[in-house]
């Protein structure tokens, strides 16, 4: 018994020690290609607010029910306090039109497998949250409901906790 409650301690510290050990890394710089087909930079050591960068696609229906939660801490932070990037990975669908049609506000970046993979992310929906010193301050855990990922972003943000019965459909 004592050496079955060992290993569950030691379990549960080496994967909470896991999920930390992602938070506080430095968020790399990257190049994208914006909806209008310009160019879009993220440099980490010069960001004038936190940011969001957000790994979807159009077909992932986890992306469909977690962006509407990214756009109303968006929207509670507002435009001069955040910046969220909708990066478009393994995507063969229009994602200019898939977040006008969903009224998404967010800078989309298309084409951006090859930042996912800079970040190690490998599937959709991947989400980091980077703080104006560019540490990566928290980091969407595979499977974390969208309502979860709205609380801890919103915690990290210093913005109030939404009630449950404000949530987004």
């Amino acid at each position: 018994m004592r050496a079955i409650l060992f290993r569950l301690s030691l379990l549960l510290l080496l994967s909470s020690a896991t999920a930390t050990a992602a938070e506080g890394v430095r968020a790399s710089p990257w190049e994208g290609r914006g909806a209008d087909g310009h160019s879009i930079r993220f440099d980490p050591d010069h960001l004038e607010r936190p940011a969001i960068l957000m790994f979807w696609a159009t077909w992932c229906p986890y992306c469909k029910a977690l962006m509407p939660h990214v756009q109303t801490v968006y929207d509670a932070a507002g435009k001069a306090k955040l910046d969220v990037y909708a990066i478009d990975i393994q995507d063969d669908g229009d994602p200019v039109a898939e977040l006008r049609e969903r009224g998404q506000t967010f800078t989309l970046v298309r084409d951006g497998d090859a930042i996912a993979k800079q970040y190690g992310v490998k599937g959709t929906p991947g989400l980091l949250l980077v703080d104006r010193s560019g540490a990566i301050v928290y980091r969407r855990v595979g499977g974390d409901a969208p309502e979860a990922v709205e609380a801890a972003l919103r915690e990290r943000l210093g913005l109030p906790a939404l009630h449950p019965a404000s949530s987004p459909p």
